[in-house]
C-alpha cells in the first residue's frame, strides 16, 4: 500500500516527510541489473535538449541547468512508476496521468492547472506525431514552438529509425491495455532557477493496446484522443531536498527508462 502523503502545507512540511514518503513509495519491480551498469547516470546538457522519459517526452530550456534537468526528470520517472504500479488493471488510461500528478503533488510539486478534455481528429489518415504538433503548439504558442526540439523531432520522426532506442522505450512505457497513453512536456525555470512544467498528457482510448504509438493512425481502428493540460511548478530549494531519495528509488530504472534524443 502506498503512504499517505504529507499532510501540512507545502512550506511547513520538513524535507524529512517528503524523503520518508518517497522512500515508502510502491514502485513495480526493479528489472535485474548488470553490475556495470550500477551507478548509471544520465548527462545532461545546458543548451535545449529532448530526453525520453519512460512514456514522456521532455524538453527542458537553456534557463534549466543541468543539475535541475537530472532532479525535474528523475521526479518524472518517479511518478510514472508510482502510477503504473497504482493504476495496473485499470481500463481508463487517463486514471494514469492522475495518479502520476498527484505522485508529483505528494513530493512537493505545485499543480497550476488542470484541464481534461476530447481532442478532435480531423483527418483520421495522419501519424499520431503529426496530428500532436499542432496540438502541442497549442499549448507552447507559437514563438517557443518555432524553437521547440520535440516539435522538430515530431516533424522529422517519419526519417528515423523505429527502432531507435528512445523510441523503443518510449513504445514499451506507453501502452496499456485500452490502448495507450503519453506525456509531452516543456520545462523551463525562473529567475531563481525554479522549474516549470506545462505538461500534455495525450491517451489513445482502443479496443486493444496500441504499439508504435507515435505512427499510430485513427484510421486503424476505432479509437478517440483524450487529452490534459497541467502546469505545474517547485522552489528550487525543495527539488534540491528530496534529489537523494528520488534518485536512490528510481536508479535501478534509469537504464530501462531514460534515453537522449538526438535530432
Amino acid at each position: 500500500m502506498n503512504p499517505s502523503a504529507p499532510a501540512l502545507a507545502d512550506g511547513d512540511r520538513p524535507a524529512r516527510d517528503f524523503s520518508d514518503y518517497i522512500l515508502a513509495l510502491d514502485l513495480p519491480e526493479a528489472p535485474p541489473q548488470l553490475e556495470a551498469a550500477e551507478g548509471v547516470s544520465i548527462e545532461y546538457g545546458s543548451a535545449r535538449e529532448a530526453v525520453a522519459v519512460g512514456a514522456q517526452i521532455a524538453e527542458f530550456s537553456a534557463q534549466v541547468s543541468p543539475q535541475v534537468r537530472e532532479a525535474v526528470a528523475d521526479s518524472m520517472l518517479l511518478a510514472q512508476l508510482a502510477a503504473t504500479k497504482a493504476t495496473a488493471g485499470q481500463t481508463d488510461p487517463l486514471a494514469w496521468h492522475q495518479k502520476y500528478v498527484d505522485t508529483l503533488k505528494a513530493v512537493g510539486w505545485l499543480v497550476q492547472s488542470l484541464e481534461f478534455t476530447e481532442q478532435s481528429v480531423n483527418d483520421r489518415n495522419l501519424g499520431m506525431h503529426n496530428a500532436i504538433i499542432p496540438v502541442l503548439t497549442g499549448m507552447l504558442g507559437p514563438a517557443v514552438a518555432a524553437a521547440s526540439v520535440v516539435v522538430s523531432v515530431l516533424k522529422g520522426l517519419q526519417e528515423m529509425d523505429k527502432d531507435n532506442p528512445w523510441i523503443t522505450l518510449f513504445d514499451r512505457a506507453s501502452q496499456h491495455a485500452s490502448g495507450a497513453k503519453f506525456q509531452l512536456s516543456f520545462v523551463d525555470a525562473d529567475e531563481q532557477g525554479n522549474p516549470r512544467i506545462q505538461l500534455m498528457a495525450l491517451t489513445i482510448d482502443a479496443q486493444r493496446s496500441v504499439t508504435q504509438v507515435l505512427f499510430f493512425k485513427f484510421s486503424d481502428q476505432s479509437a478517440r484522443l483524450r487529452k490534459a493540460e497541467t502546469a505545474l511548478s517547485a522552489s528550487l530549494t525543495r527539488l534540491q531536498s528530496i534529489q537523494a531519495a528520488v534518485s536512490s528509488k528510481v536508479q535501478p530504472f534509469l537504464l530501462d527508462n531514460i534515453s537522449k534524443i538526438e535530432i
